[in-house]
């Protein structure tokens, strides 16, 4: 009768710390979460250099003859704007080196 009773309370006693033990790991693994959110939106926010969508402007003209012309210049999405000149690139004879000293 004693080893019964011995045994239900080591039953119960395994029980609890199980209990105990998944409260814990569930409150671990939230508050991990949230700390990695957390961690992200103040490394964004300090982090300069962040990139913004600007949308273009189009501008138009009416010539003498009656037509249109139009152009658009503005900042793509990445927030580089395009070159109004082309970009013109040379070709040369490269030179290899290999080793050093």
């Amino acid at each position: 009768m004693e080893n019964e009773n011995m045994t239900d309370r080591r039953i119960e006693a395994r029980e609890a710390a199980t209990r105990l033990l998944n409260r814990l790991t569930a409150g671990l693994a939230f508050g991990a979460i949230a700390g990695v959110g957390i961690l992200g939106t103040v490394s964004a926010s300090a982090i300069p250099g962040t990139a913004t969508t600007t949308s273009g402007a189009t501008a138009s003209s009416s010539t003498s003859s009656g037509s249109t012309a139009s152009t658009s210049t503005g900042a793509t999405s990445t927030g580089v704007q395009a070159s109004p000149t082309p970009v013109s690139s040379s070709s040369s004879s490269g030179v290899a080196v290999s080793g050093g000293s």
